[in-house]
């Protein structure tokens, strides 16, 4: 009997994921794996700056739904470090090679996993098969395609893009080691800009570093020393003002009871997908608008260590977070004038920098995506956008919906691409869990 043939498109943590989880299967499928950049790295694993570190323990890490210690064994065997260790993303990039290398032998003696590099611009559905093409012009035929694209390009703000003022990609070394002597605007004040901020600070030539956010709120620490929370999940009800209530309610319970809030937010992680996805498209919008930056600074935290560097450098007046907007911007020679208005005032305040650098995170609203292979795919009607803008609309097994709302057939998505329809989809306890349960269903 033929064996099955799956395509996953994008290599980073989730691609890695869905590819290892299918080839790992009892009667594993042929699996191909397409990737135009570096295999198994990504943006987020990608960086060479050992400064950067993981915002979760090695513990949590694995890239194995069924085998939980993975990455902390390889690690240990690596570096001797402990399993509650924050290792550097670079490393955490090395473990993810490994992870492919180690799936793509154990392939060998099933359906197989290929490598091809290139750039997938279209995907079709055929008489009971999935059409790729790449850039190339080659097509590769499937029974199955699963979408891992990551992260999209992070779109220019319009107030830079319409004064023609560039704005650095946080993740291009290069760029940020040209940059001049001077003071520098990042926009962002989330986990990316400590990223930056932190390797700018090294730098002689960077005087004063400024993170410029709507609200000027900056990622919490984790505990440390680390702590499991309670066995019992937080239920919460379905009604998101009902939902808000409650957990101040329970975060006060246990806060009495000597509880840290981390463990209260941990708590929600389990049953999160699913009480997201049964608030309607206008109570998911609400809580974009209201609450999305309170869930990010508290459920996406930072190594204690990270903190406190972070810290230090706020302290000395190195860097300073700033809550507001840029209003104008406008090059000066070498430099860059700006002004900008704090939350809550009209006064305008100037800034002078030798550089801006976009730390907002990714662009999930894939209607504005340059990719090729998302803009066909949404203007043929073979997927569609999430009704609350960020990433593609999907049935509760992660199957991509076309544009009448209808499942065409074996085509799958993971990764931050999910985040509309499952919102806890981005950590890698999610990805993992995620990636075995479609291996399954082939």
């Amino acid at each position: 009997m033929m064996r099955k043939h799956v395509v996953v498109i994008g290599a980073g943590f989730s691609g890695v994921a869905a590819a290892t989880a299918l080839a790992r299967r009892k009667n594993a499928p042929r699996v191909t794996l397409i990737e135009r950049g570096r295999f198994g790295t990504g943006l987020a694993y990608g960086t060479k700056d050992r400064s950067h570190l993981l915002n979760v323990r090695a513990s949590n890490m694995s890239a194995y739904a069924d085998k939980p210690a993975d990455f902390a064994d390889w690690l240990k065997s690596k570096t001797g470090a402990a399993s509650t260790t924050f290792a550097s993303r670079a490393r955490y990039g090395a473990y993810i090679q490994d992870v492919l290398k180690r799936s793509s032998r154990a392939a060998m003696f099933g359906g197989g996993l290929k490598r091809v590099r290139g750039e997938a611009v279209a995907c079709r559905a055929g008489s009971g098969w999935w059409h790729v093409t790449l850039a190339s012009g080659q097509e590769i035929e499937a029974n199955g395609v699963v979408l891992a694209l990551g992260n999209q390009n992070v779109s220019t703000p319009a107030v830079f893009a319409d004064a023609n003022v560039p704005v650095l990609d946080p993740w291009d070394a290069k760029a940020l080691q040209k940059i001049g002597r001077g003071d520098v605007l990042l926009l962002g004040a989330g986990l990316t800009m400590i990223d930056v901020a932190l390797s700018l600070s090294r730098r002689s030539k960077t005087q004063t570093i400024y993170a410029l956010s709507r609200r000027g709120q900056t990622p919490r620490m984790h505990l440390d020393p680390p702590r499991p929370p309670p066995s019992t999940p937080l239920q919460l009800p379905q009604n998101l003002s009902d939902a808000l209530h409650e957990f101040r309610r329970e975060a006060r319970a246990m806060a009495e009871r000597g509880e840290a809030w981390q463990l209260a937010v941990d708590r929600m992680r389990s049953v999160t997908p699913a009480l997201w996805r049964t608030l309607s498209d206008e109570q998911q919008r609400r809580f974009l608008r209201h609450l999305r930056v309170w869930w990010d600074v508290h459920r996406h935290r930072t190594a204690p260590e990270i903190a406190e560097r972070a810290e230090a450098l706020q302290r000395d007046g190195k860097l300073r977070v700033l809550a507001g907007e840029v209003v104008s911007a406008e090059r000066k020679g070498r430099s860059f004038e700006l002004y900008h208005r704090q939350r809550g005032s009209m006064v305008r305040h100037r800034l002078d920098v030798a550089a801006i650098v976009n730390c907002t995170g990714a662009n999930l609203d894939l209607t504005r995506s340059s990719d090729p292979l998302v803009q066909q795919m949404l203007s043929e009607g073979l997927a569609r956008a999430h009704p609350c803008g960020l990433g593609l609309d999907l049935d509760d097994d992660a199957r991509v919906l076309d544009a009448r709302g209808k499942v065409l057939g074996s085509l799958y998505a993971i990764g931050p691409i999910t985040v509309g329809s499952f919102w806890e989809s981005t950590a890698v306890p999610e990805i993992r869990a995620r990636a075995a349960a479609i291996a399954e269903l082939f």
